[in-house]
């Protein structure tokens, strides 16, 4: 990962989230174009190899899901998918937990554990509820319909169906299945004309997604509902091509369900032989998928058929076979019990430990309250202190005639911070000095670095009698490595100090990383600058002492690096150097409280809903 830069680290993360998308929005589509199990086997070596957690999960919860759809291993997609959750919960991404919860349930719901599935997913539906526009909503409504289905609670089931097919703006592949949902309910109730009116709406729509694994799917519902109005033909016709499908993408609990389905239809149909070929058929596909209620199913109807057949010897071997699987099934049962009172003595404790941290948050919310209204307190009057170091507006009315300050720190106080200073010097002289800095850091740290780099300025000029500005920066910059980085540390700041006579229209300045900008008759000019911070830093090189004469109806501006890197605009990206200099660029011709007002209002209709990530301050005046 050393040898990786960022952008290679960038690319790679893409390449996981690809990888992860297209299996994930595909799972009910195989597609020949791709292997998923190697595509989400290289995407997780590589979110491995530069630590990329959440790629890491997302390709635990594919692979989980790839476990139970192709291979029916149970345990494995548990174990994988609890993995999975573990490390989105660490993350706080509480969409893919409750994508986690959501497929976990319809696994166990697929392996007769309805209770279990119910409870998962309602946990995992709880985050769809407050995001209905998500594409992932419509799968949410599926799989909890599916589960009341299958618990025999249609009113419910229908519900969740309906809501999905409601919200479905933009239909695609869960659509269908809210359809054929419906179907099923409507199937079982023996409203037949509308159950088949429905699967059909869904097998269009599937057809258009070309999803051959939903297909398959609605091909077997329509062929169940032509079953129970009695037409044979169209019902065989209907699931053998369910069936075809089914062995070709080689899902083998479909094929299991397809073939006793197709048995069903054989029987009533007194085709008994091609009835009992099916049965023969599903029986080691239901051992192999240790679905033992289908394969209970399959040795009752068979030993029932050899009975029919006048073949007593394979009928009693049959019914020793089902009454050992349904020995099985009776332990299966108790311990499903047992799980079920463990489950819900987890969902008691998981309530009670809910409203324990209900209690204890609001009494922790109102200590923090207290505190955060201490400390609040505390930073405002910080505030009050930090602009008495804040130059004066009648000083620079004084000594600057027109100008502006757009002053907005991140925080309550600031690390920005514009100073100025009167050296009297002999004969009547005058120096201002006038400085536009940016302190390391913001908020509490910034300001303290500000209290404490305005007096150092104060203490190069005042008491030290330094006169030109670059040897004013030379002395505060070595003030405050010998003061607070002694080990290493970049604290200080960027900035500019000018030395600005009014009367004579001269300026000194020096410049550390931030660039002033003249603007002369609408055209801007920036001004060259030392590459170096006002502190520990690679270059030591002295400041260079720049000199200029200014003309009336000039404009100078010094400003920090807080408005240019705002994010913000449609696209979340950096207002940008460029666009700031035409924007003063632009206003200079304006009264300067117009300036002000338009930087303000820019900068709030940029930033918009996104938060303000630096300290602003800019200083502009109009030579008199």
């Amino acid at each position: 990962m050393a040898d990786l830069s960022i952008k290679d680290i960038d690319q790679i993360q893409r390449e996981v989230l690809e990888a992860n998308d297209l299996v994930w929005n595909n799972r009910t589509s195989p597609s020949p174009n791709y292997d998923p199990e190697k595509l989400i086997g290289d995407a997780l070596r590589k979110s491995e190899k530069i630590n990329y957690r959440f790629g890491v999960a997302r390709c635990l919860l594919n692979q989980g899901m790839g476990a139970f759809i192709v291979n029916h291993d149970v345990p494995g997609s548990d174990r994988l998918i609890n993995e999975a959750r573990t490390v989105f919960s660490e993350l706080n991404d509480a969409q893919w937990v409750a994508n986690a919860d959501l497929t976990q349930a319809i696994i166990k719901n697929s392996t007769v554990n309805a209770e279990t599935a119910l409870y998962l997913g309602l946990k995992g539906m709880e985050y769809y509820d407050r995001q209905p526009e998500h594409n992932d909503f419509r799968m949410a409504c599926y799989v909890i319909g599916t589960i009341y289905k299958d618990l025999k609670k249609h009113e419910e089931a229908e519900k969740y169906y309906k809501r999905g097919i409601a919200e479905d703006l933009v239909p695609n592949s869960w659509s269908a299945r809210l359809y054929t949902g419906v179907a099923n309910i409507l199937n079982d109730r023996g409203e037949y004309n509308e159950a088949l009116s429905m699967a059909q709406n869904g097998l269009r729509l599937l057809k258009i997604e070309k999803n051959v694994i939903g297909i398959s799917r609605a091909l077997n519902d329509i062929g169940a509902i032509y079953y129970k109005l009695k037409e044979y033909d169209l019902a065989i016709k209907n699931i053998t091509e369910a069936l075809e499908i089914r062995k070709e993408t080689k899902i083998k609990h479909f094929i299991l369900g397809s073939l006793i389905d197709l048995a069903n239809v054989y029987a009533d149909s007194n085709k008994t032989e091609l009835a009992l070929g099916c049965l023969l058929e599903a029986e080691p596909v239901a051992i192999e998928t240790k679905h033992n209620g289908r394969l209970a199913a399959v040795y009752q109807q068979m030993a029932t058929m050899y009975k029919a057949l006048g073949e007593i010897e394979k009928a009693l071997v049959t019914y020793e076979k089902l009454l050992a699987v349904n020995a099985l099934i009776s332990a299966s049962e108790k311990e499903n019990k047992i799980s079920q009172t463990e489950l819900k003595l987890v969902k008691e404790k998981e309530e009670e430990i809910e409203r324990l941290r209900n209690v204890e948050l609001k009494n922790a919310y109102e200590v923090i309250a207290e505190k955060n209204k201490e400390i609040t307190d505390s930073i405002h009057y910080a505030k009050r202190i930090q602009n008495t170091i804040l130059s004066p507006d009648d000083e620079l009315k004084k000594y600057l005639g027109e100008y502006f300050i757009f002053f907005q720190p991140k925080d309550i106080v600031s690390g920005d911070f514009y100073w100025s200073m009167v050296m009297k010097r002999p004969y009547g002289n005058e120096d201002f000095y006038l400085a536009v800095c940016d302190s390391t850091g913001h908020g509490v740290p910034g300001a303290f670095m500000s209290l404490l780099n305005t007096n150092l300025l104060n203490e190069a000029i005042y008491e030290k009698q330094i006169e030109e500005p670059n040897l004013i920066l030379n002395y505060v910059r070595q003030r405050l490595i010998d003061s607070i980085s002694k080990e290493g540390q970049k604290d200080g700041f960027d900035g500019i100090l000018i030395r600005y006579c009014r009367h004579s229209k001269k300026i000194a300045y020096a410049a550390a990383n931030n660039v002033p900008v003249l603007v002369r008759k609408n055209e801007l000019t920036e001004l060259k600058a030392d590459k170096m911070p006002v502190g520990f830093g690679e270059k030591k090189d002295s400041f260079t002492l720049h000199e200029m004469d200014v003309i009336p109806g000039d404009h100078l501006y010094l400003f920090t690096d807080g408005y240019a890197d705002q994010f913000g605009g449609e696209k979340g990206k950096k207002f940008k150097y460029r666009s700031l200099h035409e924007l003063i660029c632009k206003n200079a011709s304006l009264p300067v409280h117009a300036q002000k007002e338009n930087l303000a209002v820019v900068f709030e209709n940029w930033k918009g809903s996104l938060e303000q990530v630096d300290d602003v301050c800019i200083l502009g005046f109009r030579v008199g």
